[in-house]
């Protein structure tokens, strides 16, 4: 469980402790669950999509629910859910009776400890605590890698190797950290490999598959004194993603006075494209109809009339799998034709337009100092807005459409 003011390894960790060859790793992270605010699904190097484990149908038990905390009520659980963990403990331990753990885990928690709405995090997990009775070098292999520590005399006792590797923890809302981690792909229970819905039951003390090192153990070896041990047996709960993984891409329109208004609609699966994937969309209050694959994608371009769309329904179907409906909100495309800035009269000169060349909309200027809170008002049509008394240069330039487009674009520099 993630704890207020503890310290994490992200992306880089240390040397020491992983010494090792690169090996897979998780390859896509699905659009975000508006009913929880994480991802609704990871997908393996070998095909495997895993999703958030959670009430009232959990293999994998998550934190309770945390007392007088409404968003905790609201996702049914607390501080930390599983979308797949895998455990390992030798005990005892043959030299000195302590104990080894390993955790293995694609976990979901919240940056601040306790649940709280957009504060959502995700990371992959590898924990090794061990006891150890002697100092010295010692090798821990396990389904993922090689890990070596080096105890010191001072230090030899219970849990002196306490490792813990969270590669993930970014910004909240940003889920893609989690595919640098170690876990890739999903160990499986015995028994579990056919299995359509679980990668175990999360209860269940079992042989597991695999190990991309092909490594399906945890053992611990030390030095002069300290007996080699393994296990094989591990404890695994994930559950398999029903639906069919696609992710929006995007949903733009362009509205003019001759072509009339249309709706574009961009939808991306994980590669490699999944043999029968079928694409609708449905711009209300237009009947749905079905995308056309584009690359390793899907577009659809639909017209409408009147007030602009305020979202697009769009819906994935395979054989097998349960339909999948995602929307998004429609907003317009913002293009900046020019961003300048001139040195020797300190002053910026930004010009944009809007794929709605119709509409009564404005579009506002942020990115430099001396811009207000609320951004500055461009000219319409695309015409040259000048700024004077700007007296250093912006990197780049960020122009929003009240119709919830925007885009940023590099300054330059003129004498």
């Amino acid at each position: 469980m993630i704890k207020k003011g503890k310290v994490f390894l992200l992306a880089v960790v240390l040397l020491l402790a992983f010494a090792q060859v690169a090996f897979p790793a998780l390859t896509a992270v699905g659009p975000t669950n508006p009913a929880n605010g994480f991802p609704f699904w990871f997908r393996s190097s070998t095909g495997q999509n895993v999703t958030l484990s959670v009430p009232p149908n959990a293999v994998s038990i998550p934190d309770p629910v945390i007392p007088g905390n409404a968003f905790s009520a609201q996702i049914g659980f607390g501080s930390e859910a599983m979308y797949w963990h895998s455990t390992a403990i030798i005990d005892p331990l043959p030299t000195g009776g302590g104990q080894a753990l390993l955790v293995l885990a694609l976990e979901a928690a919240f940056g601040g400890g306790d649940a709280a709405p957009n504060d959502q995090i995700v990371f992959a997990r590898v924990r090794v605590r061990i006891d150890t009775p002697v100092a010295g070098t010692y090798t821990v292999t396990h389904p993922y890698g090689t890990n070596t520590f080096t105890v010191d005399p001072a230090d030899v006792g219970t849990r002196a190797i306490n490792f813990t590797s969270d590669v993930g923890i970014g910004a909240p809302g940003d889920f893609s950290g989690a595919l640098n981690g170690q876990i890739d792909p999903f160990l499986v229970q015995a028994g579990f490999e056919a299995n359509p819905n679980f990668f175990g039951d999360a209860g269940t003390l079992t042989t597991v598959t695999g190990s991309p090192t092909g490594n399906n153990f945890f053992r611990v070896e030390g030095p002069p004194g300290f007996v080699a041990a393994q296990t094989d047996q591990f404890v695994t709960g994930g559950e398999k993603f029903a639906g069919t993984p696609f992710t929006i891409g995007r949903t733009t329109y362009t509205k003019d006075a001759v072509n009339g208004a249309f709706a574009e609609v961009f939808v991306t699966e994980p590669a490699p494209i999944t043999p029968g994937v079928q694409i609708s969309a449905r711009v209300r209050p237009a009947p749905g109809a079905r995308l056309t694959r584009s690359g390793l994608g899907f577009f659809g371009r639909f017209p409408f009339d009147g007030v602009v769309p305020d979202q697009v329904v769009v819906t994935g179907r395979i054989n097998g799998a349960q339909n999948t409906v995602l929307k998004q909100t429609i907003v317009d495309v913002v293009t900046i034709t020019k961003a300048q800035y001139s040195v020797g009269t300190q002053t910026l000169t930004i010009a944009a337009v809007s794929s709605d060349s119709v509409g009564p909309l404005t579009l506002r200027a942020f990115g430099w100092p001396q811009a207000t809170q609320a951004g500055q008002l461009l000219n319409a049509g695309g015409a040259d807005t000048v700024f004077a008394g700007v007296p250093i240069a912006p990197a780049s330039v960020e122009v929003r459409s009240s119709m919830g487009g925007s885009s940023t674009l590099a300054v330059t520099v003129l004498p």
